[in-house]
């Protein structure tokens, strides 16, 4: 018909056969300018101003004051030197010393300190000091022109030095009488441990005074800031969590995990362009980290912002999929060199074997002769058989030449036996039967496989889960959730549920979680991780026996959950409970052996005790002690256990610390009471 469109014939066939073609397009400029990163770090140093390391030198007035202290206190111990060189010997300890007495010494220092020019090399060691004080703290570079103006000035730097030269001597005696400060026995790494423990075991006032000291040990670590702000964020107290990140992000303006957890306060504080402004700065700062990019996505679609989200999501699944690919490969080279390696092992033990087998034969194996068509070359001479020098001689120049005759015949043609087809230098024919024909001149091998494309292990926002949930960041956690459950590569699995069911927890919302569990353990009946999380809900909700049973089932598996401390003390206390004390010291023991704390030996002593192991439960205890020594449990078992042994300093001194720490547990303390009563000691009101 006349008003039908021509059909193309040419292109029916690709629509038929659903082809389509993708452009990919690069832009030289783009279309919307990204902020550089140098206007990034500005603005980051505009919110947070960056703090130095080291406080800044002073050459001032305060320096000069500390170098005439300095001096002060060298010029008092050579004095006090000098003293008990002269008069060491005169002092009795029953004697009184009159006034008399002390004068007479005195002035005998004094004349010998005159006497042997001491005194004035203990004046010009002063003088530089008190100079400077001049010229720093007052200013004075010029003479006098009123001399009352003089005798002022030298009146009030009189009374100055003096009161600074009582400060200098107080600080001198005050360290001659103060012992040695030890150092303390726990590291930065097991003060963060009995942090997080504590916070398992919701002891939030310990876990405070746990992440205050490592700060209070090093204030220039951006790491101790760093874990308190989380937990802080974590009890809910955004105010001092943004302080703390504040302090990490001054200390390391580059600190990318710091730069996230503040740019996730701002967004809770609703203040969405300093937000932006540190999300962006982390991805300047770590530009190929997956992380930042999803976690600028999160931000993105918290703020509706689609077109900002998409972008930051494409460009950190790219950098997913090259992660994969590189793992891929490293994976790939690892296989080719343990296959080159495992073919040259075998091309030794081979080559071992024949000349093993040759050796045996020795010099009466005769030669073995070549094919009469094919041309092969000669052994080296080192194969032949011994004869004498002369023979051999002959016989190796001949056999060079029929060598090097067969090797220049064979490199033009080779004759195969019982077939008329040759292979001549240069020939593209393939090989054929004697009633073949030639084969046609192109070639037909087959192409190698193609490697399948390398599949990341988890998604993008599985990646920042995992982060998410080791922050405590609960809103950009259940957001990355709902991502997980929606993407392809994620979805509901056996991660994701797993995941969700610890969100849910650090909720405090058990029956969710419990559902949760339920679905990802229908993926995988054998997580360590699922059954470990399982057991915290059931102890969560009193259910000790099904708690102790997802116990014992994690601890029964090859592989060991990701979390083990917590299983551990938790399935151990069931124990006590249940009064299975032999049982509850072998766990606690473990707990001990993989990461000891002060909980951890207090659950061993307290087995002990009750197996009346005394002597291993003092042991345990003692390290208990050593680990946390404002623990009034601690104390109380340490009373019971010098009750029973018959010490009663000891029991009185524990019962007395175990009383000024406030022990709580009344049952505890009525049992230490009934022991008392029993031995007639251990209690000071007796």
């Amino acid at each position: 018909m006349e008003g039908q469109a021509p059909v193309n014939v040419e292109g029916q066939q690709y629509v038929e056969a659903k082809s389509y073609v993708m452009l990919e397009i690069c832009l030289a400029h783009p279309l919307i300018p990204k902020r550089p990163a140098e206007e990034l770090a500005r603005r980051v140093a505009e919110y947070i101003p960056p703090r130095p390391l080291f406080p800044k030198r002073t050459d001032g007035a305060v320096r000069s004051v500390e170098d005439f202290q300095n001096q002060v206190a060298s010029v008092a111990n050579l004095i006090l030197d000098e003293f008990r060189d002269q008069f060491g010997d005169d002092f009795k300890p029953d004697d009184t010393e009159t006034s008399e007495a002390m004068e007479s010494r005195r002035q005998k220092l004094i004349y010998e300190l005159n006497s042997s020019g001491k005194y004035f090399a203990f004046k010009e060691q002063l003088k530089h000091a008190v100079v400077k004080i001049v010229r720093e703290k007052y200013l004075r570079t010029s003479t006098f022109e009123d001399r009352q103006e003089l005798q002022t000035f030298l009146s009030e730097l009189y009374v100055y030095l003096i009161d600074q030269m009582h400060v200098a001597l107080g600080k001198v005696l005050a360290l001659e009488d103060q012992p040695p400060i030890p150092e303390p026995l726990t590291d930065s790494a097991q003060l963060k441990h009995f942090a997080r423990e504590a916070e398992v075991n919701d002891n939030y006032e310990l876990a405070t005074k746990y992440y205050q000291e490592r700060i209070a040990r090093n204030k220039n670590d951006p790491s101790h800031w760093f874990d308190y702000g989380t937990f802080c964020l974590y009890i809910n107290d955004i105010t001092k969590a943004e302080e703390c990140f504040k302090e990490c992000i001054a200390i390391d303006q580059k600190h990318l995990h710091g730069l996230l957890l503040y740019g996730v306060v701002c967004t809770l504080q609703q203040r969405h362009e300093a937000a932006e402004t540190f999300f962006e700065a982390a991805t300047c700062v770590d530009p190929k980290s997956i992380l930042a990019w999803t976690m600028l996505g999160l931000f993105y679609d918290a703020v509706n912002n689609e077109i900002g989200a998409e972008m930051a999501y494409l460009e950190a699944n790219k950098l997913n999929q090259s992660k994969a690919v590189a793992i891929a490969r490293a994976s790939r080279e690892d296989e080719q060199a343990k296959e080159r390696e495992a073919r040259g092992q075998e091309a030794e033990e081979k080559g071992e074997a024949d000349g093993s087998h040759a050796g045996d034969q020795g010099g009466l194996a005769p030669p073995q002769q070549p094919h009469p068509d094919i041309k092969q070359p000669s052994p080296p001479g080192s194969d032949k058989p011994p004869t004498s020098a002369r023979s051999g001689g002959q016989r190796s120049m001949s056999d060079r030449r029929q060598s090097a005759t067969r090797r220049s015949d064979g490199s033009d043609k080779i004759q195969l036996e019982g077939g008329n087809t040759t292979i001549s230098k240069g020939s593209h024919h393939k090989v054929g039967s004697q009633r073949g024909s030639p084969q046609p001149h192109e070639e037909t091998e087959e192409q190698p496989p193609r490697e399948p494309t390398p599949v990341p292990a988890c998604s993008i926002y599985m990646h920042a889960i995992e982060w998410l949930l080791e922050v405590k960041a609960i809103p950009f956690t259940e957001r990355a959730l709902a991502h997980e459950l929606l993407s392809p590569v994620g979805g509901p699995t056996s991660m994701y549920h797993i995941a969700f069911a610890r969100l849910k927890l650090q909720k405090k919302e058990t029956t969710d979680a419990e559902e949760s569990l339920n679905e990802a353990l229908q993926f995988d009946y054998q997580n360590p991780d699922a059954w470990a999380l399982m057991g915290h809900v059931k102890y969560m909700i009193g259910d000790t026996e099904n708690a102790k049973d997802c116990y014992e089932r994690t601890i029964s598996f090859l592989h060991d959950a990701s979390e083990m401390h917590s299983i551990y003390l938790r399935l151990a206390s069931i124990y006590l409970q249940d009064q299975r004390f032999q049982d509850a010291k072998n766990v606690f023991l473990m707990a001990c052996k993989k990461s000891a704390s002060c909980v951890s030996w207090l659950g061993v002593g307290i087995a002990c005790y009750r197996l009346n192991e005394l002597g291993e439960a003092e042991d345990a205890l003692s390290e208990a002690n050593i680990l946390n020594n404002a623990d009034p449990e601690v104390w109380a078992y340490l009373s019971l256990v010098c009750l029973k042994t018959g010490r009663q300093l000891e029991a009185e001194q524990a019962y007395k610390y175990a009383i000024k720490l406030n022990l709580q547990d009344t049952d505890l303390l009525n049992e230490i009471q009934s022991v008392q009563q029993q031995v007639g000691f251990g209690n000071p009101e007796f």
